[in-house]
């Protein structure tokens, strides 16, 4: 089943060899107490999008070759299903960027080993602490995703990616290409989950750009989601719902007549504008608003399937269509370039956002799939019913 506003994809071994790298100090200037600890951390949350070209390589998205704008050389080999990703001349960013995170990560664990907090500082310490470890697991869940075979019991065995647990051995491991095996990187994931969850308990998120407890619960629920996991993943999934609620996409349908079908979510205003917001628990990975999926005028389209996913019967039953569709007329001129679609999800060029990394509906739908891996058809429907009743027109829902 496709997921149209959350994908993650595996693809086994895309990279054959990794660039290396080096990381060096920016300054002379060396943290002291927990507060500077608190400010190396906040360096090492992503700044950069990190996953943005794996839809590329999956059936989700098609080039539109009649657009008015190529495609970057780097992204040729993606949608062209070529045998490497990487090209000879160019950065491999992905793995550069998510080793950048661990390095700034395992800096305030090596730290931390080996203090002891007072009581004033007990709280902050813990918080740190349990954001270091929930990055770092964060990091090597998306790692061995991209670069290493599939979490099954058969490739438990095989090289995943290289694992410093430590500042001092960031570079090492990764310029010797030394690799831990799938089964102990995936260990080391859940092992820093937990340690998080005992720092983090109680703790919500000083902003949406870090991690608190409950997003770190969607983020265990994922995690164990993919490790087949299922009853583990239904408790965190379940700990998340109880927290936050969904928002009624209802809500929109007085701003949606005033506007107008084409120009409700256009300018300025996008669909992360409304009080769709209030799900997103945390935000990762750098503008958003600089993204190869902004449909307009670059080649990079939603295929027509994934899209009648949000159509169903009838204009605007599902809000969700509001994202993708542009409702121009194809017979139009600019229809030929524009496609069926723009993306107004973040707004324009003109507003900074961010990718969203984690928000409460994917607990929804986690806690469906596992209910289903475990035969619960019922409950697993009830809670997809839940989620539709947010997002579908009410006098067009029918349970």
């Amino acid at each position: 089943m496709k997921k149209i506003l959350y994908t993650i994809w595996l693809l086994p071994f895309i990279w054959g060899s990794c660039d290396l790298l080096d990381i060096k100090p920016v300054n002379s200037m060396l943290p002291v107490s927990v507060e500077d600890y608190e400010s190396v951390l906040l360096g090492g949350y992503p700044r950069t999008e990190f996953f943005m070209k794996t839809d590329l390589a999956t059936d989700n998205v098609y080039a539109n070759l009649n657009c008015g704008r190529d495609a970057d050389k780097n992204l040729v080999p993606w949608y062209v299903w070529a045998g490497t990703h990487q090209l000879a001349e160019v950065e491999d960013s992905y793995w550069q960027q998510l080793y950048q995170s661990i390095f700034y990560a395992n800096t305030v664990l090596d730290e931390f080993a080996g203090r002891t907090p007072s009581a004033d500082e007990k709280e902050l310490f813990d918080r740190v602490r349990g954001e270091a470890y929930a990055l770092r697991a964060y990091c090597y869940f998306y790692l061995v995703n991209l670069y290493a075979d599939i979490y099954a019991p058969e490739n438990l065995d095989k090289p995943g990616v290289p694992m410093p647990l430590s500042a001092e051995d960031v570079n090492a491991y990764t310029q010797d290409n030394r690799r831990e095996t799938i089964g102990k990187v995936w260990e080391q994931i859940v092992r820093d989950l937990e340690d998080a969850t005992k720092d983090l308990n109680g703790k919500e998120a000083k902003s949406l750009y870090r991690f608190g407890y409950t997003s770190l619960q969607l983020l265990k629920a994922r995690v164990y989601l993919f490790m087949g996991r299922y009853d583990d993943a239904i408790e965190a999934a379940s700990n998340v719902m109880a927290t936050k609620s969904l928002y009624d996409m209802n809500d929109m349908q007085g701003y949606i007549d005033e506007k107008g079908n084409k120009y409700a979510f256009s300018g300025n205003f996008g669909f992360i504008d409304t009080g769709y917001k209030d799900e997103v628990l945390f935000f990762v990975g750098g503008k958003a608003n600089n993204n190869i999926y902004y449909y307009s005028t670059n080649m990079f389209k939603p295929t027509e399937e994934l899209l009648n996913l949000c159509r169903r019967e009838g204009q605007g039953m599902d809000y969700r269509r509001y994202i993708f569709e542009s409702f121009a007329d194809l017979t139009t001129g600019d229809g030929v370039q524009e496609g069926p679609t723009d993306y107004h999800m973040f707004a324009t060029q003109e507003k900074n956002c961010y990718y969203i990394g984690l928000k409460i509906s994917e607990a929804y739908v986690i806690r469906a799939e596992a209910y289903v891996r475990k035969g619960n058809l019922k409950e697993a429907v009830n809670d997809l019913n839940r989620l539709l009743v947010n997002r579908i027109k009410a006098d067009k829902f029918i349970a």
